[in-house]
Order: structure tokens, then sequence, then C-alpha cells
């Protein structure tokens, strides 16, 4: 993956400054193993926070903003309007994923 990583990866940078999306519904606790991760720094360059907010209204870059399939979808068909990176990490998203098309909560975003 190009700019998502895993959180044996993310451990090995040893920062805390990274956006975790964490599989289904917040459960209290942050940095799962099988979360994904990208760097604070990453998506501030992407412009990222921008894209999340004009798709997600609830959108909360300091918070928790869980996102359900047809909110995914959204996200899916606008990015390549936003961005080749925008639609690429979507993608990425889409892969980890891995087919929970569930109508709840698929992942939650844990903002800074």
């Amino acid at each position: 993956m190009r700019y998502l990583i895993t959180a044996e990866d993310r451990k090995k940078t040893g920062s805390s400054e990274f956006i975790e999306f964490q599989r289904g519904k917040y459960d209290g606790e942050c940095w799962h193993i099988d979360s994904m991760y990208i760097a604070e720094e990453v998506f501030y360059d992407l412009k990222l926070r921008r894209f999340f907010s004009s798709v997600l209204p609830q959108f909360d870059y300091y918070g928790l903003t869980q996102v359900n399939a047809d909110e995914f979808e959204k996200l899916k068909e606008a990015a390549p309007d936003f961005s080749n990176e925008a639609a690429e990490c979507m993608q990425e998203l889409e892969a980890w994923i891995d087919g929970n098309d569930s109508e709840d909560v698929i992942f939650t975003i844990c903002g800074m």
C-alpha cells in the first residue's frame, strides 16, 4: 500500500501522529492491531481533511467519525474528482475492508 500502513509499521515509526481507520464501531480504545493508519503529515499533504469533510458532514478531524457502507460509496465516488491520491486512498481502504458491506458502521476514523 502506498498511503495506509499496518499497526506494525506504525509502531516502527515511533510516532503517534496518525489517523486510525478502525474496523466497525469504535470500541473505546485506539491503536488496534487490525487497523490501518495514515500519517497525519500525509493526510495533510493530500488534503484529505478537506476531502472527508466535503463528503461526510459529520467528519471530525479531532474525534471519531463512523462510516457506513452508503457513506463509503459516496467517498469512493467523489474521490477521483477530488484527486488521484484520494482515489488511491479509497482503493486501499476498500481492499482493507474486503467486502464488509454491512449497512451498519464498516469503519471508524479516529482523528488526531
